[in-house]
C-alpha cells in the first residue's frame, strides 16, 4: 500500500495534496487522510503507480511559496515529505488540529462530532 509521510504539512495542505493525488489517479485508488499519513485506497484491480503518486506529491510542493525549503523522498512504497524547519511545521499543525470529538471530511471542509452524519456525508461525495 503506497503511504505518503506528510506529518510536516498542515491540516489543509494534506486535504488538498489528498484531493490533488486523487484527481491523478483517475478513478484507480482515492486519497485518504488518515492521521499525520495520508493512504491510498484501491478502487480497481489496477494497481496505483507510486511514481505517479511521487510526481503528485512533487508537483504539489513544487507550487508552494517556499518549495526550496522541502524535499520529497521515496522508501519502498512509503513517500516522505520532508521541511527544512521541522519545528516549525510542527507548530504550525498543532494550531490547525480538531478537538479528538470531531471528524473532518476527507474531500472538503465538512466537520461533525457524529459518525454515522460523516459516513453518509462522504458517501453522498460518491467516492465510498
Amino acid at each position: 500500500m503506497i503511504l505518503v509521510d506528510c506529518s510536516e504539512l498542515s491540516a489543509d495542505e494534506k486535504l488538498a495534496l489528498a484531493s490533488q493525488i486523487s484527481d491523478r489517479l483517475e478513478g484507480v485508488a482515492i486519497a485518504l487522510v488518515k492521521g499525520e499519513n495520508i493512504v491510498l485506497d484501491e478502487l480497481s484491480q489496477e494497481k496505483p503507480e507510486p511514481s505517479i503518486v511521487k510526481e503528485t506529491v512533487a508537483g504539489f510542493i513544487s507550487r508552494r511559496r517556499d518549495a526550496e525549503h522541502y524535499s520529497v523522498e521515496m522508501a519502498g512504497e512509503r513517500i516522505i515529505v520532508h521541511s527544512a524547519d521541522p519545528i516549525s511545521a510542527m507548530g504550525k499543525k498543532a494550531q490547525n488540529q480538531l478537538p479528538p470529538n470531531l471528524k473532518q471530511c476527507p474531500f472538503c471542509g465538512f466537520v461533525t462530532p457524529y459518525e454515522e452524519l460523516m459516513i453518509v456525508h462522504v458517501r453522498a461525495h460518491g467516492r465510498v
